[in-house]
């Protein structure tokens, strides 16, 4: 059915009701209503629009031509698309632009939009480019892509978009949702099982198809034989039958369907071609059978009559050497139409005996002949990569540095045009949504590739990794950058740049500031930039560049050199400590110097500090032997454990860090400058920890080790009324504990 001729001019269709005990359950028509199933019901209405010969509509559209004008959209000296009203002069894709224009020398050449060496937007120009300097660009043709698949959108609620110039639907919620309003009583039974209420004998006056109906044998035996009797002045109208309620279905689902080319149609001026059947692979052919501008429904029980006008590898799936092994291996004959042979000829048994190692293929061949492949119709594509390359000409390659930097920013302002593509078409989903968890998905890539060929035949490819930008325009500018860095990186490794060069290195001549034109580098035939690994997140996740840091990476790596640098000193310093503190006994250690190594044992400076304590109570014990004062030798590991329980137990009950303790803030004075001369001492703070523990040992006796040695041979904790599994580890919990109380003590 044309959307550019009023309904009136199409042929009148009279539909005949059949009406008998229906084939289909209450089930079959409540799947239509829900997203995840509609796709599975024998009653299900798929659709798939084709933009008719796309490229050349718009170009036809943007130099304000009509559609009788006869254009072609070019590249270089090929075609790319050809009119319908320039295929009447037999022009034909294969054709160059010399035989064109023999064929038809009003022929209008409309040369597709050009990226210019050096420049990262497309423009058109009004002569053909020479190739050399240029490389096509198809974003003007995406970009009015995305604008069709929005309208679409507004229209149905799944619209899967199949490639540039094409998108299926799926009618399910909005035949469910019309079939309801003009039948309320077709759901007569609560029960999913039950069947279906016969058709009724007359139709609401608004029922009709609307496009070319595909027949079944019968309808079309019937014509044949009307056609032997005398000739009327008029032919007869076609009469199409109405058996069941997925004829009823299919009647509404083509005024859909063609509601939604008339918008496309009046909204942006495209004609288009469209299918209509029970899943996307009927509609698929049925939309390229009646071209241009013109619709096929496939009614179900038409679908074997139709098929017979194609071969299995017509089939999507089955194309190239895929198809044409199975019907060898079937042993279709070459006269015999292999779809409708094998159908019936082969059940799936057979088929599985013929193709036993790969079993799901097998079932889909079986599938494919009947018209039962079902798909599941999805919101968008799965973007896995992007790729952007140019083929040098033969006798203009790319030889200096400054020329390949210009074919990069090409490269990268394309991939930047194809990203916008991408957030478009994730982002604008919002608007036909099925699950919240989809709404607003939106991708970036994490890994770039660069592949150079040189006209010696050699190739080279090397790939890092990016970072992920909220701004597109980061994105482009990162892809720039990297994929120079990467550039540099496969010539100074895999080619000798100083022979070109008077034996300057690359590193040299950048440093003598040489213009990247001037700097020869080995001839290169071919150059891509490829992305991938692309990461989903919604829109909302990418306020900032993922990490929620909204500095540049610049200022990234400047804080990253000064953390290290303090980490250096830090390490500097407490080695210089550990040299001062030879002459130094525990005694004088006060709280501030305490709170120095908690604060760098939180901070994964574990080595320094244990070097640091043992060596504090080594100097200790060696200063208190010479009192001759009696001093239990400390544990470098057991000091470590005590810090690691009072830490837990500091977090455990919520304490304040001893940076803002007020106690310990109150007693403290600045950190003191440790005299490594061993007559002077500093006076021992109060209430040293150290030494507190000292002096309660020394007066306690033993206690501890009675403790350990009680453990160790009952099992049993006293203290804690429960058994023990390890007697140290529960002995280093209440030297802990005590430590703690001493710290958190008012």
């Amino acid at each position: 059915m044309s959307t550019c001729r009023d309904l009136s001019e199409e042929p009148t269709l009279v539909t005949r009701i059949k009406g008998s005990e229906s084939r289909f359950k209450v089930r079959d028509l409540l799947a239509l209503n829900d997203p995840s199933k509609a796709y599975l019901s024998p009653l299900a209405v798929v659709g798939l629009i084709d933009l008719n010969a796309f490229f050349a509509q718009v170009e036809q559209i943007r130099l304000g031509l009509s559609v009788d004008d006869p254009i072609v959209c070019v590249q270089w000296q090929s075609l790319i698309a050809v009119s319908y009203a320039a295929r009447k002069y037999g022009i034909h894709r294969m054709d160059s632009v010399k035989t064109a224009k023999e064929k038809c020398p009003n022929v209008i050449l409309a040369h597709a939009a050009v990226f210019k060496h050096g420049e990262s937007h497309w423009k058109y120009i009004p002569k053909v480019p020479y190739q050399a300097f240029y490389k096509v660009s198809l974003d003007p043709y995406r970009r009015e892509s995305r604008k069709i698949i929005q309208l679409i959108q507004q229209h149905c609620d799944i619209v899967e978009k199949a490639s540039v110039d094409e998108a299926y639907m799926d009618f399910g919620r909005l035949v469910f949702k019309e079939v309801m309003s003009l039948f309320p009583d077709i759901l007569n039974s609560n029960d999913p099982n039950a069947t279906l209420p016969p058709i009724p004998k007359e139709l609401p006056s608004k029922l009709s198809y609307i496009g070319e109906v595909i027949l079944t044998n019968e309808e079309e035996k019937k014509i044949r034989d009307e056609g032997a009797l005398p000739q009327s002045p008029e032919p007869p109208a076609l009469e199409v039958e109405v058996n069941d309620w997925d004829d009823i279905l299919m009647m509404i689902g083509s005024r859909l369907l063609h509601d939604v080319r008339m918008s496309i149609y009046k909204e942006m001026g495209y004609t288009t071609s469209a299918g209509l059947g029970r899943n996307k692979l009927i509609a698929k052919v049925a939309a390229g059978f009646k071209k241009p501008d013109n619709q096929t429904i496939i009614r179900n029980s038409s679908i074997n009559n139709f098929f017979r006008n194609f071969q299995l590898v017509d089939f999507t799936g089955m194309g190239g050497k895929i198809g044409e092994s199975m019907v060898q291996r079937l042993g279709v004959p070459p006269d015999k139409n292999s779809t409708s042979y094998i159908r019936e000829n082969f059940t799936l048994e057979a088929i599985e005996d013929e193709i036993r190692e790969d079993l799901p293929l097998a079932k889909k061949v079986y599938e494919i002949v009947r018209g039962n492949h079902q798909q599941e119709l999805t919101n968008k594509l799965e973007t896995k990569s992007m790729m952007s390359r140019k083929n040098f000409l033969v006798n203009h390659p790319v030889t200096t540095l400054g020329a390949a930097y210009g074919w990069l920013r090409v490269y990268a302002g394309d991939l930047y045009n194809r990203m916008i593509e991408l957030d478009d078409q994730n982002l604008n989903l919002s608007m036909s949504q099925v699950s919240e968890r989809d709404k607003g998905i939106v991708s970036r890539p994490r890994t770039l590739m660069m592949h150079i060929e040189t006209t010696s035949r050699s190739k080279f490819t090397k790939r890092c990794g990016i970072s992920v930008f909220r701004s597109l325009e980061k994105c482009k500018e990162q892809l720039e950058t990297i994929s120079i860095k990467l550039l540099k990186e496969l010539l100074e490794a895999n080619t000798n740049i100083a022979a070109l060069n008077n034996d300057k290195s690359l590193k040299t001549l950048e440093a003598a500031s040489v213009n990247p034109e001037n700097i020869n580098i080995i001839s290169i035939s071919a150059m891509s930039i490829t992305i991938s690994n692309f990461m989903k997140t919604t829109d909302a996740s990418l306020i900032d560049t993922y990490g929620g840091s909204k500095i540049d990476h610049s200022e990234d790596l400047k804080r990253e050199f000064r953390e290290i640098s303090e980490e250096l000193e830090f390490k500097k310093r407490m080695e210089e400590q550990e040299v001062k503190s030879t002459t130094r006994e525990v005694s004088e250690v006060d709280k501030l110097y305490i709170k120095q190594l908690f604060k760098d044992f939180n901070s994964n400076e574990i080595n320094q500090v244990e070097k640091h304590i043992a060596n504090s109570i080594n100097d200790s014990k060696r200063e208190s032997e010479s009192k001759k004062t009696e001093t239990k030798k400390a544990d470098p590991d057991y000091i470590k454990k005590l810090f690691q329980d009072f830490n837990a137990e500091r977090h455990a009950f919520g304490t304040r860090d001893l940076d803002t303790t007020e106690s310990l803030s109150k007693e403290c004075s600045p950190f003191p400058k440790i005299d490594t001369s061993t007559s002077r001492k500093t006076k021992r703070p109060t209430n040293d920890i150290f030494s507190s523990l000292k002096k309660k040992k020394t007066e306690k006796g033993n206690d501890q080790e009675d403790l350990l040695k009680e453990l160790i041979e009952t099992m049993y904790c006293k203290s804690c009324n429960t058994e023990i599994v390890d007697a140290m580890e529960h002995n280093d919990f209440h030297v802990a504990m005590k430590l703690s109380s001493k710290i958190n003590a008012p």
